[in-house]
């Protein structure tokens, strides 16, 4: 073979194996666009008409919620439980009375806003609850940084949920502290924010007055533990029952297992990358609703990617169990579409919550992708029982790659048949 047979081989391969490349970066670069596509936006009209402080409460918590989007869970399940303490009056706050964004459609409308606390209009927090916020660094989150800050200046406690210690990192009162936040971020933050103390392994860690959680679930621990500093332990043991988080008790050790992403994600990476054909879900929200039921639906499916949910109601308005305002998309009747019903599923040993939602979520996917859930949530499975998945569910993500691949290869042999049928027409 001579040098310029080689190059032009050479040549060709690498054109036939770039166009496999961009082929397949395109069929990932669309399927995350389309996984992540924005979800309907509900109706934004209206403050929620709710008594925020029941007669007797002496603990005031505000819970934050954020201008660039707020983690469902994060806000809903503390809320849950402080809210089912007779002791404690709980209210949100934002930037603004707009609903502030849950995501799948989900938005949820403030109770106060932060110049009200400010003005003097409301007295200030005891406790401020600080959930996960899209962009905690944002020039859209400077009323809540401020707000934070102030409050904790003024001597109030603070519960960061998850990856809502960023936004108390980038508040300032972290420095000095030691913290924790979701394992998947803690590296970033021990190189953005090292004059914190950053922990992995723990459920929540309390430094002075300042508490921070682990992942999703373990702000329901974390803010079982504050109430019982605010209220008491009997007072926090009661609640600990109603709730049910799985294992909790009085004085249990806050160490768990420090986690790592590893193959066994591969499927929920399979499924943000190749959203084609997974299942399209309705999570129906009616009045009364509890709030970690309503929460748990929307963070497994959201974590799993293996279906879309959005958030439906059949009015556009939905008012929870503790009293507040929720706005959906309005459900149409027209449309054939699976749905859920929030807070009417039950898990096999009749719980409902994050239990009942695993369970529901096993049925739409992997074994594996329920596990990888369950670790980016941090939520125990001891009680869960995996249902058995449809053969939809088991064969979408291998007919995917078979396809995807089928791609990859035509794209790269493009070049070869082009050049055959220039051959051909010259003989």
């Amino acid at each position: 073979m001579t040098t310029m047979a080689l190059i032009r081989g050479v040549g060709r391969a690498a054109l036939a194996g770039s166009l496999s490349i961009v082929a397949v970066a395109g069929l990932l670069a669309a399927g995350i666009v389309s996984a992540t596509a924005a979800s309907p936006t509900p109706d934004a009209a209206g403050r929620s008409p709710r008594t925020t402080r029941p007669a007797g409460a002496a603990i005031t918590v505000a819970v934050v919620l954020g201008a660039s989007g707020t983690d469902t869970a994060d806000a809903l399940a503390p809320f849950e439980v402080f809210a089912s303490s007779p002791a404690v009056s709980v209210y949100t706050v934002a930037a603004s009375t707009a609903p502030a964004s849950l995501g799948s459609g989900l938005a949820l409308v403030p109770d106060h806003t932060f110049a009200e606390v400010g003005n003097g209009t409301l007295a200030s927090p005891d406790l401020i609850v600080v959930p996960a916020v899209e962009r905690p660094d944002g020039t859209e989150e400077a009323a809540a940084r401020d707000f934070v800050a102030g409050a904790y200046g003024r001597g109030a406690r603070v519960l960061g949920v998850c990856a809502g210690a960023r936004l108390l990192a980038a508040s300032g009162i972290l420095d000095g502290h030691r913290a924790t936040s979701h394992w998947s971020r803690l590296g970033a933050l021990r190189g953005s924010r090292p004059q914190v103390r950053w922990t992995d392994g723990v459920r929540y860690v309390q430094d002075g007055r300042i508490t921070t959680t682990a992942a999703v679930s373990s702000g329901i621990p974390g803010a079982l533990r504050v109430l019982a500093d605010l209220a008491g332990a009997t007072e926090a043991e009661r609640v600990g029952r109603l709730i049910d988080y799985p294992g909790w008790q009085p004085g249990q050790t806050t160490a768990i297992p420090a986690q790592r992403f590893g193959a066994d994600d591969l499927g929920v990476l399979a499924n943000l990358v190749l959203p084609w054909g997974r299942p399209a879900i309705d999570i129906q929200l009616r009045d009364g609703v509890g709030e970690i039921d309503a929460a748990a639906l929307f963070e497994v499916y959201s974590y799993s990617q293996a279906a879309g949910a959005i958030a439906t109601s059949s009015t556009g308005t939905v008012v929870t169990r503790h009293g507040l305002t929720l706005r959906t998309a309005v459900a149409d009747p027209s449309v054939d579409r699976a749905g859920l019903v929030a807070g009417q599923l039950r898990s096999h040993t009749g719980r409902g919550g994050f239990d009942a939602a695993f369970e529901q979520l096993s049925r739409d996917t992997s074994p594996a992708v329920v596990q990888s859930v369950a670790k980016m949530l941090e939520y125990p499975l001891d009680r869960v029982s995996p249902q058995a998945p449809s053969v939809a569910a088991i064969w979408r993500t291998p007919m995917l790659l078979a396809a995807g691949a089928l791609v990859a290869i035509a794209a790269g042999s493009l070049p070869y048949l082009l050049r055959r049928r220039r051959r051909a027409k010259r003989s």
